[in-house]
């Protein structure tokens, strides 16, 4: 049941999100996660919803040796101190292994980073601590861009 209403409200972000009339990028960005020790590649789409607001529909994808693990989420976010901000979102992860049949958990993330808006691109640098429904935590560290 949770995983069912998780993934609504996951969907009812990205569509709220593609109908508000609001400043938006596509943002792109990798790091590496610690548990499992591998890394990511990412996209989303910031949209400002009012200033230092930011809703952030996002995939991340984790490159695995065999199998396949991805994580579907919104996330939001608030500007602080000028170039900081930390925020908080709900979603779902998708895990298959080899030979095993697709786990889907429920995502919980915290999440803080800096931002260089004055400069082209608004390169970013983020930390995000990943709390999954089936049990294993884990956190992030990635950085990127702005399109």
């Amino acid at each position: 049941m949770m995983r069912q209403i998780v993934k609504a409200l996951v969907l009812a972000g990205i569509v709220l999100c593609t109908i508000i009339p609001a400043q938006s990028q596509i943002r792109v960005y990798a790091g590496k996660y610690n548990d499992p020790d591998k890394w990511f590649a990412g996209a989303g789409y910031r949209i400002g919803i009012i200033p230092l607001i930011d809703i952030i529909p996002n995939y991340e994808y984790l490159f695995v040796e065999s199998g396949h693990f991805s994580t579907l989420s919104v996330d939001g976010t608030i500007g602080f101190l000028v170039v900081g901000y930390a925020g908080a979102g709900i979603g779902t992860n998708f895990a298959k292994g080899s030979g095993t049949d697709t786990k889907t958990n429920a995502v919980f993330n915290l999440l803080g980073g800096v931002e260089l808006k004055a400069v082209p691109l608004s390169p970013f640098l983020q930390l995000k601590y990943v709390m999954l429904s089936g049990g294993g935590n884990t956190w992030m560290v990635g950085a990127g861009i702005h399109l």
